[in-house]
């Protein structure tokens, strides 16, 4: 196993995606031509939260978040009226197609920024370039560290606690636990199986398996919905395998995420024929391989829980409807 290397190509909604997943990465944004630098983890401490507020700082009317995640955050703590302007990716909840867009992680459009003048900008990791400008600008920084169950409940906490929202924020967390808590609980007596985990393929690519390892937040999803992954003794979050540890892991199930992605019946028909190279696999000879295409599949933010049900749907497909409820985090 390597620490993962840029891919080749990818689909530039994924891209968007895992811009803020991969914390620490490099990756090729297809849809630009150029590279997406991803956020590196944030450091415990006051630097984690970017620029401080004044001492007698208001709540801020005019904010700019910089990741789906992030406004997925806000809106769920009932401040989505102070949102002005989201990332380019952001789709959710329904109205925020009307909201300004200030680029993403790899092309923030800060000319606009500044024109808009927000109060507040919230960004997931380290954001050099925009740093830059809040600190030329006075412009007051937010950063959340959000790649893992535990860092999306802190981030959960440190938005609702600057948004002057903090009761909604423990709220919004012990809805999210517990929502968790139902899925482990209706898998918990299944048999767990080993799953790989794919974060994105292109078509007919069988050399590069993008996976992840334990500490990764949707590997955590993954062990919720009783799989175990294939890689999570991998001290890296995001890694390369090769197929040679996938065949001598023996996966049952495997998994992989196409986020954000239209992909037509014919085409997903290939995406599957595509294992038959690998036919010796328990997942290919017992047709266990799932395409997930939600746009929020590799979004670590407060609808993670609706993934986990839906992972657990997959590798359990009998529970299907007792889970259909589950994991609505609002």
């Amino acid at each position: 196993m390597r620490p993962i290397r840029p891919p080749r190509r990818r689909n530039a909604r994924v891209a968007g995606a895992l811009c803020v997943v991969a914390a620490g990465l490099v990756w090729f944004c297809a849809g630009c031509g150029g590279t997406v630098e991803a956020p590196a983890p944030d450091g415990a401490g006051e630097d984690a939260r970017g620029t401080p507020p004044p001492e007698t700082a208001s709540m801020p009317e005019r904010i700019s978040t910089f990741a789906p995640h992030i406004t997925e955050t806000v809106f769920a703590l009932g401040k989505g009226g102070q949102v002005i302007a989201v990332s380019d990716f952001c789709d959710y909840p329904p109205g925020v197609e009307h909201l300004e867009r200030v680029g993403g992680w790899h092309n923030p459009d800060l000319e606009k920024v500044t024109r808009l003048n927000p109060e507040l900008i919230i960004v997931q990791g380290e954001h050099e370039r925009v740093t830059e400008l809040a600190e030329k600008r006075g412009f007051e920084l937010l950063r959340v560290n959000m790649d893992s169950l535990d860092t999306i409940r802190e981030g959960i906490q440190i938005i609702g606690d600057r948004l002057g929202c903090r009761r909604e924020a423990e709220t919004l967390a012990r809805a999210f636990d517990a929502d968790l808590a139902l899925v482990r609980e209706r898998v918990a007596s299944r048999p767990r199986m080993p799953v790989l985990i794919l974060t994105g393929r292109q078509l007919h690519d069988m050399a590069d398996f993008h996976t992840v390892g334990g500490t990764s937040f949707v590997s955590e999803l993954v062990a919720a919905a009783g799989g175990d992954n294939l890689y999570r003794d991998a001290d890296q979050p995001y890694i390369e395998a090769s197929k040679e540890t996938v065949v001598m892991r023996a996966p049952e199930a495997i998994i992989e995420f196409h986020a954000g992605e239209t992909i037509p019946d014919a085409v997903q028909a290939q995406y599957l024929a595509d294992w038959q190279q690998l036919s010796s696999l328990p997942a290919v000879r017992n047709h266990r391989i799932y395409l997930m295409t939600e746009s929020h599949a590799l979004r670590p933010g407060p609808r993670a829980p609706e993934i986990a049900a839906k992972l657990a749907s997959l590798l359990y497909p009998d529970l299907e409807h007792g889970l259909r409820d589950h994991g609505q985090t609002p």
